[in-house]
């Protein structure tokens, strides 16, 4: 490991732990009640942190689990976010942590189905992109909400949505959710790729497709 004050040496935490992360947070989304279909996007985020919280598996793991954290360094010109779940290890660095950002799809708003695979994109995965949240560490991971139980329809809507913007997110084109390399028989996740203007290392976002039962 390199010196306290370099954050490579540090991030090469995360790497190793993501199958466990990810994992537990499919896991602890099955064992928490099924949000309603007009459920606040808030709300189940608070559910699915108490549950992640609870996990026997979570009290093994090298990390402290947050809601709500904010990102106190963030890049120029970026305004300063409220991290929705974020993995903290036990270590001298505010900048070095697993960062969920989470974001309802095909939920119901004033009675009406909408898709929100836009807010997905633009108010999810650029804060990534643009180094708003986890400047300093190669991951971060999106957790969809999908309230009608429609996943294929969800990633479809996303997809298209990340392909229209695939040059704002710094993706090769053409743009696409790929399978994941963390969880590879996972039909839940996928990945993206994104080339961050303040880093040399490929940022991948790890998305995970949870289901309301």
């Amino acid at each position: 490991m390199s010196v306290i004050g370099v954050s490579t040496g540090w991030s090469d935490l995360i790497d190793p732990m993501l199958p466990h992360i990810l994992s537990l947070v499919i896991v602890s989304w099955q064992e928490m009640p099924s949000p309603a279909p007009n459920e606040k996007e808030d709300n189940i985020t608070i559910a699915l942190c108490r549950s992640l919280r609870q996990n026997r598996t979570a009290r093994s793991l090298p990390f402290q689990i947050h809601t709500q954290q904010v990102e106190l360094d963030p890049m120029p010109g970026e305004d300063l976010g409220r991290l929705d779940i974020v993995f903290v290890p036990m270590i001298p660095r505010e900048d070095i942590y697993f960062c969920l950002e989470c974001k309802r799809l095909n939920a119901l708003i004033s009675g009406q189905r909408r898709a929100l695979a836009a807010e997905y994109v633009q108010l999810g995965m650029l804060r990534f992109v643009t180094g708003q949240y986890s400047k300093a560490v190669r991951h971060g991971g999106m957790v969809a909400y999908v309230l009608d139980g429609n996943v294929a329809n969800a990633m479809s809507n996303v997809e298209a949505n990340i392909r229209q913007r695939h040059q704002q997110l710094l993706m090769t084109a053409p743009g696409a959710l790929l399978v994941s390399t963390v969880l590879k028989d996972d039909s839940r996740a996928r990945e993206t790729h994104h080339k961050r203007k303040h880093d040399t290392n490929t940022f991948r976002i790890h998305h995970l497709f949870v289901v309301a039962r």
